[in-house]
């Protein structure tokens, strides 16, 4: 009988001890993700800190340590929100950013930030900092930064100057359109409402020809679909 060498007992290898920075960094990221969760399924009116902490599965002395208020919690998921967005392509294609149509851009923004899990989030915090003056300048000053690099890299990729009024005020008008079919959609009883609202604006575009190119004045200088 051929006795067989024992199995080499396998490596256990330590587990690196996470950092005080990490264990904070992870607890934030949870409590702001826990924050952007109840706002887009209960609404502003209706969250608390304990709802927030019961949530993110944390204790509610630690959530008040890294925010002691409440506007602090929303402050920094509106920021995580924001910061998430412009991780996304098209916003993180740079330096070489795309050239898109105008409508190919609306499916892009559509597609990865409009119609995103937590996008009712921010128009929850948006509605609510009409009636609170301190949430409202903090969401504005986070709002501000960002939208100054959305409007600046929508512009680069469509290949429009910034300084024609015209091209300004349709960038706009489509940010504007689309939250308003985000809105729609959140209550419409059509599951497609948001893809046929979509299919209308972007041919009312094309039709309209709504952009300048710079230096271009010939509708088949136009980008199209």
């Amino acid at each position: 009988m051929t006795l067989q060498k024992p199995s080499p007992a396998p490596q256990v290898t330590a587990r690196r001890r996470r950092t005080q920075a990490e264990r904070s960094a992870e607890m934030r990221e949870k409590a702001c993700i826990a924050t952007l969760q109840a706002l887009t399924e209960v609404g502003y009116e209706r969250i608390s800190t304990k709802l927030i902490a019961d949530r993110a599965k944390v204790s509610r002395g630690a959530l008040t340590h890294h925010f002691p208020m409440r506007n602090d919690l929303l402050v920094a998921a509106f920021e995580y929100l924001v910061n998430s967005w412009e991780r996304n392509w098209p916003f993180t294609a740079e330096p070489a950013l795309p050239r898109l149509s105008i409508e190919e851009l609306i499916d892009a923004l559509w597609e990865r930030l409009f119609s995103t899990e937590h996008y009712m989030a921010a128009m929850e915090l948006m509605l609510a900092a009409r009636m609170d003056s301190d949430l409202g300048q903090r969401l504005r000053e986070v709002q501000l930064r960002w939208s100054g690099i959305r409007d600046t890299i929508a512009a680069r990729i469509l290949g429009v100057a910034t300084e024609d009024d015209k091209n300004h005020l349709f960038l706009q008008l489509n940010l504007c359109l689309l939250r308003g079919i985000a809105v729609h959609k959140s209550f419409d009883n059509d599951p497609a409402v948001d893809l046929k609202l979509l299919t209308l604006w972007k041919d009312i575009v094309r039709e309209q020809r709504v952009i300048h190119l710079p230096g271009a004045g010939r509708a088949e200088d136009v980008p199209s679909a």
